[in-house]
């Protein structure tokens, strides 16, 4: 039981992991309470759902224009201070808001600017964390492991801290939601700031420009043999598979199950359970070999599942069908993260990591308006299969290109015909 312990947890035995692990789980859990703080301040001030779409689209598309260049800007410099920054400019952030809703002084066009710039942030922030993974820890197995374990902590955080900050706001209003998301930058910005890298990565070449580094960035990822189809298969998934969870779960627990808004608690807490459970799984894994397969078999399996439950009208299955959907999602997840980080060259990580986080954030936001608008016209059940067999699509061509690009590998006499 000890071994397995450890394997389980082999990631922790790096120093400086295991203080970033930590300092990570706390700024995860303050993220996911001032979520649900700032959701539940802007439909208090509007009384309207719309206007929570449009803080969600302008926060993401902020963010989304920002990536490229942020990825470019963290393979040219040193990784570990410009997330020292974004943990900086976030504690800011968190704090404006926190005094604002503290003195009654808050309105809808603050919370859109405050909205823009904590995109903006995350710009930086999201893929910087991805690639620093690698800076902290050279050997591929515990890189898998590392992932693995952000994934368990990210999902506990989503299970726990909804809920908490529920409480708080109950209790004691929007405001201390985002005292506490601003002091959990804290201790992460103090971890990075304190770290000893063996080496202090500064990639790239400082002589080009951004726009060529960005551009280079894209070219080296639509090259790439792995790299472009996992692109191709967490767009479609994020477009198509995300959507359904962000738009139609609530409409599932209405109108199927008959229930209310416990009833969409208990989906959501069956999907958080079984995506700590996937994440538990793929951490328990020895070996890195056969990864590449993990997300087309997770996302696929993940189109079936949710076909399944556009048909589901009993809740003891619908509960099951979702906690399989939490495994799979966060498997397939965790996989591509894991396996983007192996194959991607060390000058490119962060830039293929920010293309990542584009395909991974910003097709979701689109695929919403889809889901929406296009169950309104058909059926709920009619844009859940849509969604379900757009994802086992998906997963085939991943394959289907993958098995081309090796056949083309084992024949390279062939891959100049045609022209």
């Amino acid at each position: 039981m000890r071994i397995g312990l450890d394997q389980t947890f082999i990631a922790l035995q790096s120093h400086n992991y295991r203080r970033y692990f930590v300092a990570n789980s706390i700024s995860s859990l303050g993220t996911w309470m001032q979520r649900l703080g700032m959701s539940w301040l802007i439909y208090r001030l509007t009384d309207s759902a719309g206007w929570l779409g449009v803080m969600t689209f302008f926060g993401w598309f902020s963010s989304f224009l920002l990536m490229p260049w942020a990825g470019a800007m963290l393979d040219s410099g040193s990784r570990r201070k410009i997330l020292v920054a974004s943990q900086v400019l976030g504690f800011a952030q968190a704090t404006v808001l926190t005094l604002l809703t503290y003195a009654d002084l808050i309105t809808v066009n603050w919370l859109l600017i405050l909205s823009v710039l904590l995109g903006l942030v995350n710009a930086f922030d999201m893929p910087g964390r991805h690639s620093f993974i690698s800076d902290m820890i050279e050997e591929k197995k515990m890189l898998a492991n590392a992932i693995a374990l952000n994934s368990i902590s990210f999902n506990l955080a989503r299970l726990v801290g909804p809920g908490l900050a529920g409480i708080v706001v109950a209790k004691l209003g929007e405001a201390p939601c985002f005292l506490m998301n601003s002091l959990s930058f804290l201790p992460m910005a103090w971890v990075l700031f304190r770290m000893k890298l063996a080496a202090d990565p500064v990639s790239g070449r400082v002589t080009e420009s951004f726009r060529t580094r960005i551009i280079e960035g894209f070219r080296y990822s639509a090259r790439h043999p792995i790299i472009l189809p996992a692109f191709l298969l967490i767009s479609v998934m994020s477009l198509m598979g995300m959507s359904v969870q962000m738009v139609l779960m609530p409409v599932v627990a209405d109108r199927h199950l008959g229930g209310d808004a416990a009833t969409l608690g208990y989906l959501t807490s069956a999907m958080g359970l079984g995506a700590v459970l996937g994440a538990l799984s793929l951490a328990l894994r020895k070996k890195i070999d056969g990864i590449e397969l993990l997300p087309p078999v997770a996302f696929g399996l993940y189109g079936l599942f949710t076909i399944f439950l556009a048909y589901a009208r009993s809740l003891p299955v619908a509960l099951f069908l979702c906690a399989l959907m939490g495994v799979c999602i966060v498997s397939g997840w965790a996989a591509s993260n894991t396996l983007l980080q192996t194959v991607a060259e060390k000058r490119m990580m962060s830039r293929v990591m920010s293309i990542y986080m584009m395909c991974f954030s910003g097709m979701s936001p689109i695929g919403s308006l889809f889901m929406g608008w296009f169950s309104t016209y058909a059926s709920t059940s009619s844009a859940m299969v849509v969604g379900g067999l757009s994802c086992s699509a998906a997963a085939v061509l991943y394959l289907i290109l993958r098995r081309r690009a090796l056949f083309v590998d084992k024949n390279p006499e062939l891959a100049g015909d045609g022209g």
